[in-house]
Formats: C-alpha cells, sequence, structure tokens
C-alpha cells in the first residue's frame, strides 16, 4: 500500500484467482518509469469471498485503478459506480479507474483481441468463427468478431446459460450474425470445426501442464485455419502446438494482453502508451520464463 506520508504515490494491480501466470506488474511498471510517475502495479490473487469483500469495500480502499481478470470479469460490475458504454455493451469489465470519487469500469480485451487477429491478417468479416468457453474474455471475443462482421459464430461451453447470456445480449446489435450455441461435448465439437476459419480459446484450459487438451486432434479441419489462444503463458500450450503440428497458422495472446494492457494505461494515465518499451518487459519475462 501507499508509503506513510507520501499521498502521491499512486497504486494499480490487477484482481484474479488464481495469479500465478500474470505478468502484466512488469509490463505496467516499465511504463510507468518512461514516465517517472509514481506509481506502481501489483497483483491482487484474491479468492472469491475475499474479492467480494473487498469490492463491497471499494470505497475505503487506497487505489488508482485495476484490472480484473479471471474470474471476476463480469463479478466485478455491480459494485462499480458507472460502466463505460462499451463495457456495458460488452457485459464485462476488464479495467476499472477511479474518476473522482466514482469508480469507473471499462473493456478494452476486445480491442486487445482484434490486434491480435489484425497482427495474422486475419478479416472476421463473411467468416465462421467457434469460441471455446463464455465467460468474460469470451465475451469481448464475441463482441470484437461480432463488430467485425463475423458471418456465424458458435459459443461452445459446459455451462450453456452463459452461453445462452452472450447471445442474448448481442443479438439486437448484430442480428445479422448467426449465433450458435453448443453444449461442450465431443459429438458437437467434430462437426462445426469442420466448417471453422477461426478457433478460439477462451477458457484457462492449457495455463497448467497437467491441463488436458480442449479439444482432441482428430477434430481439426483439414483445410487451414486460424487458431487463437488467449493464453500467453506458456507462449506455445499444448493447443497452439497441436495446431502448428497440423498445418494451421496460430496466434497466443501476447499481443491481447499488450494491447489491453496498453489502453488500460491510458485510460489511467490520460497518457500515450509506450507500447513497444511494454512489449520488451513482457518478452524478457515470457524468456526467463
Amino acid at each position: 500500500m501507499r508509503a506513510i506520508g507520501d499521498k502521491d504515490i499512486q497504486i494499480f494491480g490487477i484482481f484474479g484467482f488464481p495469479l500465478g501466470h500474470t505478468i502484466s506488474p512488469a509490463i505496467h511498471n516499465a511504463a510507468f518509469d518512461v514516465y517517472g510517475l509514481k506509481a506502481f502495479y501489483s497483483v491482487f490473487e484474491r479468492p472469491p469471498v475475499r474479492f467480494r469483500f473487498l469490492m463491497r469495500n471499494l470505497k475505503s480502499i487506497l487505489l488508482n485503478g485495476f484490472n480484473v481478470t479471471v474470474p471476476y470479469k463480469e463479478a466485478v460490475i455491480p459494485y462499480l459506480d458507472r460502466i463505460d458504454p462499451m463495457a456495458r455493451k460488452i457485459g464485462a469489465v476488464n479495467t476499472v479507474k477511479k474518476e473522482g470519487g466514482a469508480w469507473v469500469g471499462y473493456n478494452t480485451d476486445y480491442e486487445g483481441f482484434l490486434a491480435g487477429l489484425k497482427q495474422m491478417r486475419f478479416s472476421p468479416k463473411g467468416k465462421t468463427a467457434v469460441i471455446l468457453g463464455a465467460g468474460g474474455a469470451a465475451r469481448a471475443v464475441s463482441f470484437g468478431l461480432a463488430h467485425q462482421g463475423i458471418r456465424r459464430l458458435v459459443i461452445f461451453d459446459v455451462i450453456e446459460k452463459k452461453a445462452q447470456d452472450i447471445v442474448r445480449a448481442y443479438r439486437r446489435f448484430y442480428p445479422a450474425v448467426e449465433w450458435v450455441i453448443r453444449p461442450m461435448k465431443d459429438e458437437y465439437l467434430e462437426p462445426v470445426l469442420k466448417e471453422a476459419d477461426l478457433l478460439v480459446n477462451a477458457t484457462p484450459v492449457g495455463l497448467h501442464a497437467g491441463d488436458p487438451l480442449i479439444i482432441k486432434k482428430s477434430f481439426f479441419p483439414k483445410r487451414k485455419i486460424l487458431v487463437y489462444d488467449l493464453i500467453y503463458r506458456p507462449r506455445l500450450p499444448r493447443f497452439l502446438k497441436l495446431a502448428k503440428s497440423l498445418g494451421h497458422s496460430v496466434v497466443n495472446g501476447e499481443t491481447m494482453l499488450l494491447m489491453q494492457g496498453a489502453r488500460a494505461f491510458e485510460i489511467w494515465t490520460e497518457k500515450k502508451a509506450p507500447v513497444q518499451v511494454m512489449r520488451k518487459a513482457m518478452d524478457d519475462v515470457l524468456r526467463a520464463s
């Protein structure tokens, strides 16, 4: 927390559970240093009960802003004073800023996700995408794809209601999209994946070495598609390693992490994000891990 007697120090951080994989502190602290800001960014790994307690007491927390990651991107919303219109439309928040005495929620994930597609020169317009997972990250992915003109969007989740909530929220904004919901079962996955142009893993499966493959090798289509895993650590999770071995183009969550972080920095500081410095900080940590 703040040093005693120094009210000028700004404190930022990230809430999530678990957070052993995060490299956000390195990225943001490097950016603060560029401008010589008296600010630092830390990790606030909190289980659900503790997170809810802290959010109920936001008015007394000595923070200037924070990020929110799995599993709190939707859960944080009721505790905030205002929601940016885009974040409200998406239905998930990953960046929060203290503005005056109010806590305001934003979503920068969808911009980060689209930056990853742009890096791969992939245009969603008129194509079919499959998203594995229907949590807060999947909301940003679905919104970004619909906004960019995806033709057909198929969302898989073990809890179908979560996928239904996404479709219900976005269909009125994007009626031209063919929205499809499927349970996360092999008999549904295999035929749908054969028609996909883009496959996105928006679940945390793959973060840990012992995690199973989220889909079977035989389910991948024969033709080349883009496979996007929002995980960035490890840099090449088993899911992407398999897809790459089958000849598909692959992209991990590094660009998404970097660009959503850059936008969050700009929201907090009202300064242009030093993206190259942030990228180097990210690369340094990932190379060392």
